[in-house]
């Protein structure tokens, strides 16, 4: 039997939220290639990754007291987090460059401002997110995810704007949907 220590292998202290437009062809494993855009500024204790219980089907017949067989369909699988910025390279990520908008010029009470105007539309994002942890020797990547994008005020940070991503990974059942990456040792002169 392996032990408990033998089994420790754990993945946690996430110091980052790296994003990638581009979906991993994961067809073969080797030589992935992984090309983050953002270094997402999420807030802290707000990524969530949870998959729901299974929905269990269970069939009964005449005269037994337990399940004559049991199906079940895997749970939905919950991905969300909240990002404090209206930067509009993040607005672009969440509502589409055609949303995002430069405002020059504003007049306000006499006041002149400049600025960003975002069209609120259902924009679906895909992409690859890769969540790193402190000393950024492990990673963990979220593949073929789907997410859409809400803004809201955060009542808990004294009214600061902040988008809240929420949506899923959307697996085919073939193609590895998570993946578990740690630094490979130098070998001769390297770090």
């Amino acid at each position: 039997m392996k032990t408990k220590k033998q089994l420790k292998d754990v993945f946690g202290g996430i110091a980052s939220m790296w994003y990638q437009s581009a979906e991993l062809d994961l067809s073969s494993l080797e030589g992935i290639t992984i090309t983050p855009e953002y270094d997402v500024p999420v807030k802290v204790d707000t990524i969530e990754l949870e998959q729901g219980d299974p929905s269990i089907e269970h069939y009964k017949v005449i005269g037994l007291p337990g399940d004559w067989i049991t199906s079940s369909e895997a749970g939905d699988i919950d991905l969300s987090f909240r990002v404090p910025t209206k930067h509009s390279d993040i607005l672009k990520l969440a509502y589409g460059a055609d949303a995002v908008k430069a405002i020059t010029g504003a007049t306000v009470d006499g006041v002149t401002y400049n600025g960003t105007a975002l069209t609120l539309a259902d924009r679906k994002i895909d992409g690859t997110f890769i969540l790193v942890n402190q000393s950024k020797d492990k990673l963990l990547v979220l593949a073929n995810t789907s997410l859409w994008a809400k803004p809201v005020i955060d009542s808990d940070a004294k009214g600061v704007f902040a988008l809240d991503f929420n949506g899923t990974i959307e697996s085919d059942g073939t193609t590895p949907d998570i993946l578990f990456l740690e630094k490979a040792a130098t070998t001769g002169g390297g770090e």
